[in-house]
């Protein structure tokens, strides 16, 4: 799997957020996205109509590059979890940008990413092979224990581009790592 070693600092992400079961991730995650089109893509870029501040703040922080899953459970790593009985029942999912200031609007929050080392993952064939990258580089870092996630880091999805059925379409996950 093509990867990289990667430092981020003082990185805020300002997103739209929602709280999904652990269970349903596969499901909802890319419900969540289909709204954002609707709420965002559609009505600014497709339909050209003149953005409201809330589509304007979108816009300016290039909401959509990131997916964010963070854990709110202290001390929890739910990246090594794996445990059935996991008290862990929900994830809060980001759909973001790195946040360049001003406004944040009703319906979006920021998000602090802790600073340090990160592990970058590349994965290619457009969405339509995203879900099946994305399990196949969990058994991957299983297979690499030398890439540790740290405790309470969240995992970023990261997103380049806009054409998502390109077979070159370049995207990825992103860990902090110890």
């Amino acid at each position: 799997m093509k990867h990289e070693i990667i430092e981020l600092n003082n990185v805020q992400i300002i997103g739209m957020a929602r709280q999904i079961a652990m269970n349903k991730g596969p499901e909802e995650c890319p419900k969540f996205w289909g709204e954002y089109v609707e709420k965002i893509v559609k009505p600014v870029f497709v339909e050209k109509k003149t953005p409201t501040p809330f589509q304007q703040a979108a816009i300016d922080n290039s909401v959509g590059e990131f997916g964010l899953c963070t854990c709110s459970h202290p001390e929890h790593n739910c990246m090594k979890c794996g445990t059935p009985a996991c008290l862990v029942q929900s994830f809060t999912y980001v759909i973001g940008g790195a946040y360049r200031g001003g406004n944040v609007p009703e319906g979006m929050q920021l998000f602090t990413i802790p600073s340090g080392k990160w592990l970058k993952v590349h994965f290619v064939g457009g969405m339509a092979k995203f879900q099946e990258q994305y399990r196949l580089f969990y058994q991957w870092l299983k297979e690499h224990p030398e890439y540790e996630c740290c405790t309470n880091g969240c995992c970023m999805e990261w997103y380049a581009g806009t054409d998502i059925q390109s077979p070159d379409y370049q995207c990825g996950v992103m860990i902090p790592i110890l």
